[in-house]
């Protein structure tokens, strides 16, 4: 997959430049074509693609918590939502918990491009409707945060 980046709140320079090339070349190494049902081969794939870089599996958002995050890696958080668009608010949510308690400097989050969400569902998380909504909760969601929108090659 190809994918575009959205800065938020400084997200881009907050990021290290190397974690910035892991997360790009997982999404290029995603083969998967969007279609209804794809959206956990694409997971997959992309955890695959990050879990070569050294990236953690799951990680709580607390100690005694079941509430995760996709990934972490250097102090940046990472999600990756391909499911339904209101799950993103949880994802931003636990970010900004991590960040408020030191677990993380920045965020990286992996949403579908507004196409790709379209040809894996209804209602699914895009990155349009995101990089639209994040300005408006930037009181309340205050990490730096880097968008990557997965677009189809």
């Amino acid at each position: 997959m190809k994918h575009n980046k959205y800065s938020h709140l400084g997200g881009a320079g907050a990021v290290p430049s190397d974690i910035q090339k892991e997360v790009e070349q997982a999404i290029s190494g995603v083969t998967v074509k969007p279609a209804r049902g794809a959206a956990e081969k694409i997971r997959v794939e992309f955890i695959r693609g990050i879990s070569a870089h050294g990236w953690t599996g799951e990680m709580p958002v607390a100690q005694e918590s079941k509430i995760t995050v996709t990934s972490t890696k250097n102090d940046v958080g990472l999600c990756l939502q391909t499911g339904n668009m209101s799950r993103i608010y949880a994802d931003l949510l636990k970010l900004q918990t991590m960040y408020l308690k030191s677990a993380i400097k920045a965020a990286v989050i992996v949403v579908p491009s507004d196409p790709v969400a379209k040809k894996l569902g209804s209602n699914i998380a895009n990155a349009k409707r995101l990089e639209r909504e994040l300005p408006i909760f930037s009181r309340a969601y205050s990490v730096p945060t880097l968008v990557y929108s997965l677009e189809q090659a």
